[in-house]
């Protein structure tokens, strides 16, 4: 099956709307949920974590996560920056905006940096916009996903030299079978290939959407 090629032409925003699923979790009204549901975007809102697989198996193209309130039953101290913290260790390559109401202390920053976006919650629908599109058009492209996946290898990327090879092959061709078996044959733990397999796998499942 072949998945894409280098002669794809790049996709609009507008194309990639039409597919992209966006989830918000927030036990509260979300105030720009229904411009952007009026603006054509798929827009889903969890008041509490209905699913927590479908944060991290590419169920969702962008998470927008509030820190207060959610995330009680699963990481009742941090809540939504626990939630975070889970998403990104499971899937780094998740794309997720975390927002709030309050301010921070320090000792919060190391989860907080995890996001890819951080807005304060009253931000206007068009700091919104901007950066739930940015992170739409990001995703759309293999490039994204394999950087995830090499900041997710860090210092072992040099043990994988053709990592990026084999995982670009693998968009081509929707099969990450050949990859599997180079990581696996490379290093040493099994978590750290399944974790880098995972990220190619969601962004293959993620741009096959969008190429429809």
């Amino acid at each position: 099956m072949r998945l894409m090629s280098r002669d794809d032409p790049s996709l609009s925003i507008e194309q990639i709307r039409k597919q992209a699923r966006i989830l918000v979790i927030d036990d509260h009204v979300f105030p720009a949920e229904k411009t952007f549901t009026r603006d054509g975007y798929h827009v889903e809102r969890w008041p509490y974590v209905k699913n927590l697989s479908q944060l991290t198996d590419g169920h969702y193209q962008l998470i927008l996560l509030d820190v207060q309130g959610v995330g009680m039953t699963e990481s009742p101290t941090k809540q939504g920056l626990g939630i975070l913290e889970h998403i990104k260790k499971t899937n780094p390559a998740q794309a997720v905006i975390l927002y709030s109401s309050d301010t921070y202390s320090v000792s919060s920053s190391r989860l907080i940096i995890l996001a890819d976006a951080f807005l304060d919650k009253s931000s206007s629908y068009v700091e919104y916009k901007d950066e739930v599109d940015q992170l739409l058009l990001t995703q759309a492209t293999p490039g994204y996903f394999i950087s995830r996946m090499n900041q997710q290898l860090g210092a072992s990327a040099t043990q994988v030299p053709k990592a990026v090879k084999y995982a670009t092959a693998a968009f081509r061709s929707g099969d990450t079978a050949r990859l599997d078996r180079y990581l696996r044959s490379n290093l040493p733990e099994a978590a750290q290939v399944e974790t880098a397999i995972r990220v190619v796998s969601v962004g293959i499942s993620i741009i096959a959407l969008f190429y429809k």
